[in-house]
């Protein structure tokens, strides 16, 4: 059989292990969303004499920084769906066997 062949094809592609990492990104994608600890945040910044300018600024630096790497993470897991599908309806063929 050669190295293109339908067996060798799924050795190289290790589903179980894609599937496992796909999970996982799932559960930190749910952990990250999980908004409890922001809303804690948010009672501890609206109490009296909460920071300094400087830490106001560092947190306000890190909220935005935050934000934009969220923005950014939608958008790759839009483009991996999407693309993702578009490769499910286009499949190619594998090479034939020897």
């Amino acid at each position: 059989m050669s190295v293109y062949g339908e067996e060798r094809y799924a050795e190289h592609h290790d589903v179980a292990h894609l599937e496992r990492r796909i999970d996982e990104l799932r559960q930190n994608l749910t952990a990250l969303a999980e908004g409890q600890d922001l809303a804690e945040l948010i009672r501890q910044i609206r109490k009296p004499g909460y920071t300094t300018p400087a830490e106001f600024t560092l947190v306000l630096g890190i909220v935005e920084g935050l934000n934009v790497q969220t923005r950014a993470l939608a958008e790759l897991k839009r483009t991996l769906l999407v693309g993702s599908e578009k490769v499910a309806l286009n499949p190619q063929p594998l090479p034939p066997k020897e």
